[in-house]
């Protein structure tokens, strides 16, 4: 009994591992955050375990991602072993006696590699059958290809390392008594608990050739400058595959214009893990206890440097915009008060929204037509994806009605992008160069993968993307995340909405389609940036206070090619959800940053309320009444939603994450009480007809740029639910020619 208890304490594996969480914890932290992101606790809002579980080489799911994620995790797990054979290594001088040392140490600090494959692979296999709907054969196939990309990159390394040390006195020539297979003899006088007491001379138990256990041999014959000596020449071949492998990394930043090295972003993630673990690898044995003074002052030293020169600035263009310095806009009080619109009623913007509402109601026969707004939440591609569904289906099912009754679209994120899409089919239909809008086959193409892109920039070049540049319309901008976000997006929509924000003008004033308005958050200080292809000054003229809440982008960057910025630009910078995509700097001094305007009024509310209140004589002598279509990702209060009990962990952190968990539930509080204010000074009906995705709190979708095929599969179902089905009816009665005049106001 007490030698088995003395092999477990002694086995080489389990005597490592230790040796990680005492001397090597950040080596285990890396492991952590890739075991945190397949069991779905890290990133799992954001469809980060997607890019794991469903990765995409070449725009779909084949062998191929598979094995070249396989081939990156095990460049990951060598790039572990490097680390810790360079840390934990000396701690264990039997290794210097031992043949092919660092292949030894590789398939004793194979533990948590091999409990991580299993796990992954479990998890995957699942996710593929239930979420994707794939095959058994196919799954199976996924698997094996995984572990011969694995393996791959082990045997690649394997022929580099093998050849580091071959000793002439090994241990595979030691005499029978030695193998482990004699330890169940009792040593005698011996306490038991003396096998789990600290003793640095004691003989480890190895997997060793053959994969059979052996004891370790004693080096106290040998000179400790020796084995000193033994183990320092493996930093300079640890720094030479540090080299190999971040300049094939950073290759894949430069060549990512070429589809072929587009690899999956899973791939990408974990090669930048590797790199971050082989940095720190060799700053701490170099550097040894000032590795944390040298990483802390390097980060002060880059953020002192990035405010005063180009050096380490990085700035995610609007692109289309001019950013030459003599256009550059002043940014302060002054400024915005002075191209803040506050007198005047025949200005460009009260003429352009007054031939716009003229040209809207001049579609109907009827003398009062009802009057349509859109409110669509942010929430990523589930909804771009069910925003689009909800106006598809009720205009093929109104018969039409709902894209002609609809005259303003406002709202955040994601939302944004299926509302675009959609309005953009409707100019096409009407110009004649599409059939049908609501085809299937759009609902398809909006609901292609945008993450692998964004991820797969975000963690090979964008520390770089200062250096990788891209031309429009004449003018340079930096090719990052951003960028790459928009190229994915035009890919995937057959280029339908590559156009600058201008060309949306003309159809817009003559009513062909609705006027969209976007509202990204300045972070700065927290105003607004209205941003349309109209002059929106008309929303603001009248704002009495000296806050200034909204900044009107056409005003207030006349001389920097407003209507040249790329639409695609102003979705995103609607659309800047924090660290997934960056923020849009401004041609201004000093740089303002813009991002998604979920942060101030993600379901378009305060938006709707200042456009209702600008527009109210005209709306209550024109129309029947005002309907507000609130497409929502989410349901107020949903089904089964539960609280759970605050442990002391919670009691500490709750105050910090209320402000991110409950910002679109606090809004949504605000809005609700803003609009039982301001319906007692509207002076014409309204009422609101909401569409909910999420009616169920343990419904999981995604917040996320990237849709499983189960995940589109509610989406396409939840159009059907009863409560949908009744915002349906609702709407269509709303929408039908009234004889007598409405006085009735409803929520």
């Amino acid at each position: 009994m007490i030698e088995n208890l003395k092999l477990i304490r002694d086995f080489f594996p389990l005597v490592l591992l230790k040796g990680h969480l005492k001397y090597n914890f950040f080596g285990l932290l890396y492991w952590g955050l890739l075991f945190a992101i397949i069991f779905e606790s890290l990133g799992a809002n954001f469809g980060v375990p997607f890019l794991f579980f469903s990765p995409e080489y070449l725009g779909e799911v084949s062998l191929w991602s598979f094995l070249l994620l396989g081939f990156s995790l095990g460049g990951f797990t060598m790039g572990f072993n490097v680390y810790s054979y360079t840390k934990l290594g000396p701690r264990f001088p039997f290794l210097v006696v031992v043949s092919t040392p660092f292949f030894r140490f590789c398939i004793n600090n194979a533990l948590l590699p091999l409990i991580f494959i299993i796990v992954y692979l479990v998890k995957m296999s699942k996710f593929q059958l239930y979420e994707e709907f794939a095959p058994v054969s196919t799954v199976l196939i996924y698997n094996i290809f995984f572990i011969i990309g694995f393996l791959l990159f082990i045997l690649l390394s394997i022929l580099y390392f093998f050849p580091l040390r071959r000793n002439k006195d090994t241990d595979d020539n030691l005499p029978e008594s030695n193998p482990v297979s004699s330890i169940t003899n009792k040593g005698a006088g011996k306490k038991w608990y003396n096998y789990f007491r600290e003793n640095r001379k004691r003989q480890i138990y190895y997997i060793g050739r053959n994969f059979k256990i052996h004891k370790s041999r004693s080096v106290s014959h040998l000179d400790e400058q020796v084995i000193k000596q033994v183990f320092s020449q493996n930093r300079i071949n640890a720094l030479i595959f540090e080299i190999i492998t971040i300049s094939a990394f950073l290759s894949l930043g430069f060549l990512r214009n070429y589809s072929l090295f587009e690899v999956p972003a899973s791939m990408s993630i974990i090669t930048l893990l590797t790199i971050i673990t082989m940095a720190f690898g060799a700053l701490s044995s170099w550097f040894h206890r000032w590795a944390y003074p040298a990483i802390f002052i390097s980060i002060i030293a880059m953020s002192f440097i990035s405010k005063h020169f180009d050096l380490f600035r990085y700035t995610s263009y609007a692109i289309g915009m001019d950013y030459s310095k003599d256009k550059l806009v002043e940014y302060n009080l002054k400024n915005i008060r002075e191209k803040h619109k506050l007198y005047g009623d025949s200005t460009e913007s009260d003429h352009a929204i007054s031939t716009i509402l003229e040209n809207w109601k001049n579609k109907f026969q009827e003398e009062k037509p009802k009057l349509v707004i859109l409110n669509t939440s942010g929430g990523g591609l589930r909804s771009a994806l069910w925003t689009f569904t909800v106006l598809s289906n009720c205009d093929d099912i109104l018969d039409q009605k709902l894209s002609k009754h609809l005259q303003m679209i406002t709202g955040a994120s994601g939302g944004m992008v299926g509302a675009a899409f959609y309005r953009e089919l409707i100019l096409r239909n009407t110009l004649g160069e599409i059939d049908n809008k609501n085809e299937q086959v759009y609902k398809d193409m909006l609901g292609k993968d945008l993450l692998n892109k964004l991820s797969f920039s975000a963690s090979t070049s964008d520390l770089f993307m200062r250096y990788k540049q891209m031309e429009y319309n004449g003018k340079k901008y930096t090719q990052e995340r951003g960028a790459e976000f928009e190229k994915q997006l035009h890919q995937n929509l057959n280029n339908y909405i590559e156009h600058p924000l201008g060309y949306y003008k003309r159809p817009e004033l003559n009513s062909q389609i609705p006027l969209m308005i976007f509202s990204p958050t300045i972070v700065n200080d927290g105003r607004r940036m209205l941003m349309s292809s109209q002059n929106l000054s008309f929303l603001i003229q009248d704002n009495k206070s000296t806050s200034y809440e909204n900044i009107d982008f056409q005003t207030f960057f006349s001389s920097n090619n407003p209507q040249e910025i790329r639409f695609s630009s102003v979705l995103r910078a609607n659309a800047t959800f924090p660290m997934i995509m960056p923020m849009m700097g401004m041609p201004t001094v000093p740089e303002i940053q813009l991002m998604d305007s979920g942060i101030r009024d993600n379901y378009g509310g305060k938006v709707t309320v200042d456009y209702l209140f600008a527009l109210s004589e005209w709306i209550k002598n024109n129309t029947s009444g005002v309907v507000i279509i609130e497409v929502r990702d989410t349901k107020r209060i949903m089904q089964n939603e539960y609280y759970k009990e605050v442990s002391l962990l919670d009691k500490i952190l709750l105050p910090f994450g209320n402000v991110y968990n409950n910002f679109t539930r606090t809004q949504d509080l605000d809005q609700e009480q803003l609009m039982k204010m301001c319906s007692e000074s509207f002076t014409f009906p309204f009422e609101k007809i909401t569409f909910n995705l999420r009616e169920d709190y343990n419904e999981r979708i995604s917040l996320s740029w990237h849709l499983t095929k189960r995940e589109k599969q509610k989406i396409s179902l939840a159009f059907g639910s009863a409560e949908n089905q009744m915002a349906l009816d609702r709407l269509e009665s709303a929408l039908k020619p009234k004889i007598k005049k409405e006085t009735e106001v409803s929520f």
